[in-house]
């Protein structure tokens, strides 16, 4: 088995346990997982400790890890302790466990020279237990496996096809280059064909389809191999029939009922048309509304053969023929003609019925033409005087007599007092005299009087409003500021200390160095301090003194 703790771990997550995973003996890894979840991991590889971590990911420097190593309080855990001394927050600490989880995680996924074990067992509740998506996290693991050769041969050919089980990807949050995939994963292509389709390189491509195989995701069939014998025969030419073609069906002529029957159906052939006018009867022909010209007249018939009797001289007169049988002139030309004046004249009729008629106009009104009398000529109103500025006009404004103006009282001079005999405000002298040398105030700091060096900050921050000043650190521990007391105290440092309120809600010590006239002069002494406060990790920065704020 090319990577027996990636397929066990995913093996472990589809089966839901909660327990210990254990990998290795000393140094060793171990997964804590509930329900088949990832909670928390703990490891003792040195690249796996939380102050590794909090280094490399520059949340401290190694100095103030030094320093919070020798000064722990062993009733606290490290992380509490670095809080405590004001090196993170709780927020930097939960990223940096965060991470410590994932790389444990990472780490057992890409082992392939050790077994692991796990010890099913319900977890106490003194647990930490950190929000994951434990299969976002497994993806990530899977995606960043080093081992190529490895990946490649626990997937199996790329010959294969994929089939998506369930709509669970779909929860999923991909990586950009792996979104095209789901639609895809349909079992009509093989992995190398997904790789061009989709455009991805086949080893992550691998690795993806990994994932999806081991968290149950996903199917793989390979497809059979090539039939050659079948192979040969779709490639042949197609051989002759056997036998001949059928002979192609002759159309057979319609029958005479068939003739019959469509003869009957109405038509507008106009042959059928002029043969029916044929056959109208002398009482069903209409009379010619127009003369026409005669007829010319027919060619006499054939004389009859006379049968003469036998013996006579005698040549009998020609037979007159009979009525019947006289010749009948054809007068459907008229009956066309005649038609088609009717319907002439029936279309002329219909549209003048249709035709609107135009309306008459009306004849005027005699009271409307007749001028009306002219309207008489308005006087127009004699101007008002104009209301006094701040009265709305009215119709009973009486304008308010003018005031006697009042006598001036002229400013009787008084002489300007010395400035020496002007008096203090009480507040600003309470504030005067409790002003602080620089000395006291260090004097307070390093003794650890902090009530005395809270009430001197105070009195500097108000007497100093429009200047910079410079602030070191935040401490939540007075041997803290007392440390960074004592790297300054061969420059006689311009110490004092402010108060802030953390988010917890602590109260903690803002410790700000000197007073500058300018934000460039502070930042040209923050240059010069020792280099504890230059360190990585450590930000000294100059604050205007009515903007150091008092929250964090």
């Amino acid at each position: 088995m090319s990577l027996p703790a990636l397929k066990d771990l995913f093996a472990r997550h589809r089966e839901r346990v909660t327990g210990l995973w254990k990998l290795g003996q000393e140094p060793h890894r171990t997964v804590f997982m509930e329900a088949g979840d990832i909670v928390f991991a703990a490891s003792t590889h040195p690249l796996d400790r939380l102050t590794h971590l909090l280094v490399e990911r520059g949340k401290i420097t190694q100095a103030q890890l030094d320093y919070a190593m020798a000064n722990l309080n062993p009733a606290m855990s490290i992380g509490k302790n670095l809080i405590e001394m004001g090196f993170i927050t709780q927020r930097d600490l939960l990223d940096v466990a965060r991470g410590q989880v994932e790389r444990v995680v990472w780490a057992v996924l890409a082992s392939t020279d050790q077994t692991p074990a796990f010890e099913a067992k319900d977890l106490d509740a003194t647990t930490v237990r950190l929000p994951f998506d434990t299969a976002a996290m497994l993806l990530a693991g899977v995606l960043k496996l080093p081992d190529r050769e490895r990946v490649l041969e626990e997937l199996g050919p790329l010959n294969q096809v994929v089939v998506l089980e369930g709509k669970r990807l779909l929860e999923l949050t991909l990586p950009p280059d792996l979104m095209k995939l789901p639609g895809l994963l349909d079992g009509s292509r093989t992995l190398m064909e997904l790789s061009r389709e989709a455009g991805v390189e086949p080893f992550r491509l691998g690795a993806f389809i990994l994932f999806l195989r081991e968290m149950g995701w996903a199917r793989l069939h390979e497809l059979p191999p090539l039939d050659r014998r079948a192979l040969e025969l779709a490639l042949d030419p197609v051989e002759a029939p056997i036998t001949p073609p059928l002979p192609e069906s002759v159309p057979t002529p319609p029958s005479l009922f068939a003739e019959i029957h469509a003869s009957q159906r109405p038509t507008t052939n106009l042959e059928h048309l002029s043969e029916a006018l044929d056959q109208l009867g002398p009482e069903d022909e209409l009379e010619d509304p127009f003369p026409a010209d005669p007829p010319p007249p027919e060619p006499e018939p054939a004389l009859p053969i006379h049968h003469e009797a036998e013996g006579s001289t005698e040549r009998p007169e020609p037979l007159s023929p009979l009525p019947s049988e006289a010749p009948r002139s054809s007068r459907r030309p008229l009956v066309l003609a005649a038609l088609l004046a009717l319907a002439g004249l029936a279309w002329f009729g219909f549209s003048r019925f249709r035709r609107p008629k135009a309306p008459v106009p009306a004849a005027p009104k005699a009271a409307e033409t007749a001028p009306k009398p002219a309207a008489p000529a308005v006087k127009p109103a004699e101007p008002l005087a104009p209301a006094p500025e701040g009265v709305k006009p009215g119709p009973d404004v009486v304008k308010p007599a003018p005031a006697a103006p009042k006598p001036e009282k002229k400013a009787e001079p008084v002489a300007p007092k010395p400035p020496a005999a002007t008096p203090q405000p009480p507040k600003q002298k309470e504030e005067t005299a409790s002003l602080a040398s620089k000395s006291d105030r260090l004097q307070a700091i390093t003794q650890g009087d902090w009530k005395r060096a809270m009430s001197q900050g105070s009195a500097q921050r108000k007497a100093l409003q429009g200047k910079w000043t410079l602030r070191l650190e935040i401490a939540c521990q007075g041997s803290t500021v007392q440390h960074a007391a004592d790297l300054l105290k061969g420059q006689d440092p311009d110490l004092f200390l402010v108060p802030m309120t953390m988010r917890d809600g602590r109260t903690c010590y803002q410790v700000f160095l000197g007073t500058f006239g300018s934000e460039a002069a502070a930042k040209d002494a923050a240059r010069k301090l020792p280099p504890p406060f230059l360190a990585e990790g450590n930000r000294p920065k100059p604050f205007r003194v009515a903007q150091i704020p008092d929250r964090q």
